[in-house]
């Protein structure tokens, strides 16, 4: 969405126009070089945010310089250490493109025309929820089952109206639901949780609802199974001390964490699976099943569970034809390899196969509006159904 420039002060005006004119200088100098020109144009979009969060604190804006335009587009995020601060960082490389950054290369990174994207921290899918609906954030990360609690008004959203005005863009990257038991706890099925304790996340990392929504499915309430609400890496340690039996983590595969605590020998790897799980996934579309193979964790076997997904959203009322350019920007060939669901689908053939690459784009669109709790923004439905991914109607 393009917003007016705020009214500012002489001074202001004239050092904005002289830094802009240096920008624009800098980079027109090393734009008839092509391997220059991509990072001339990572550090124009580091320069320019930087020079934007002092001068705009109200968030972004479009700038007009002569016939150019740059629009600031926010992307709401995680912590910043968080791993959805990372997935929001590789989403800004993909649809940032700079003016002056020069014309898109067949193969190389190519994002929307004058547009800049800015990751922004927060507190988590919560908070993004409420931050895109009242317009503070363009964008954002969200898991899918925060989605789905936020369209039923349900889980942290308990006495609020339902936000009816979000739109998805894409599922960007699915993420598997671990259970992860202490060696010689007899943990082989989630019905041998009973009677045992068990971490289900910590409170604020929204972890917690989604699991005890999967242990209600199996008959598994505070009633039979102690409850701890610890985060992973203290329900690691309190694991690895005998002080706890089972904790749940919900992170993309391999996660770090628990890689290390298999390659000890120190956990069994539970799956999630069977009919109750089938159930799950039926009457909850945010959920869908996941398989891990056996070379993801070292001396654990392949197994299936459940998995989730992190969704970019955006307002209902966002520029459609800016969407569509964004969602677009997301499948170019040459920023696959900045696209977060690109590192769990299957490796390109080395060597080049146009029909082969085809298949493993289409691929990536299919899985990007599978599973989704929300509607897609029409922009980005424009896309999916110019590229066959959708049917006309």
């Amino acid at each position: 969405m393009r917003y007016a420039a705020p009214l500012a002060g002489r001074r202001e005006e004239a050092s904005r126009m002289a830094f802009w004119s240096s920008i624009k200088a800098r980079v027109g100098e090393t734009a008839k070089r092509p391997l220059a020109r991509w990072f001339i144009g990572g550090a124009a979009v580091a320069l320019i945010a930087g020079f934007l969060a002092l001068l705009y604190e109200r968030g972004p804006v479009t700038l007009d310089e002569g016939t150019e335009k740059i629009t600031f587009f926010r992307i709401g995020a995680g912590a910043s250490d968080s791993p959805y601060f990372g997935l929001g960082r590789r989403l800004a490389a993909i649809i940032s493109r700079p003016p002056d950054a020069g014309p898109c290369e067949p193969g190389s990174p190519c994002g929307v025309e004058g547009l800049v994207a800015v990751v922004k921290s927060s507190s988590g899918s919560v908070a993004n929820v409420r931050a895109v609906s009242a317009g503070h954030f363009e964008s954002a990360l969200v898991r899918s089952t925060t989605l789905a609690e936020a369209s039923r008004a349900a889980g942290p959203f308990s006495g609020e109206k339902r936000f009816a005005n979000l739109r998805a863009i894409a599922s960007i990257r699915r993420e598997a639901v671990h259970l992860v038991a202490s060696r010689g706890a007899n943990i082989h099925t989630l019905a041998d949780l009973a009677g045992k304790r068990v971490s289900v996340g910590d409170k604020a990392s929204g972890t917690t609802d989604v699991v005890l929504l999967i242990l209600r499915g199996y008959d598994l309430t505070a009633r039979n199974v102690e409850i701890v609400r610890e985060g992973p890496a203290r329900a690691s340690d309190m694991m690895l001390h005998g002080q706890l039996d089972a904790f749940f983590l919900i992170a993309a595969v391999p996660d770090p964490l628990v890689a290390d605590l298999a390659a000890r020998g120190a956990i069994d790897l539970v799956p999630i699976d069977g009919e109750a799980t089938a159930k799950l996934v039926d009457s909850h579309r945010e959920l869908s099943p996941l398989h891990i193979d056996a070379e993801a964790y070292r001396f654990a076997p392949a197994l299936d569970t459940l998995a989730l997904s992190a969704v970019w959203v955006c307002n209902a009322n966002a520029d459609p034809a800016l969407v569509h350019d964004m969602t677009k920007a997301l499948f170019e060939p040459g920023n696959r390899e900045f696209l977060p669901a690109a590192d769990e689908a299957s490796p390109l053939p080395k060597k080049h196969d146009k029909a082969a690459e085809e298949a493993a784009r289409q691929e990536l669109m299919a899985d990007a509006v599978a599973n989704l709790p929300i509607p897609l923004h029409p922009g980005a439905a424009r896309f999916y159904r110019e590229e066959g991914v959708l049917p006309e109607k």
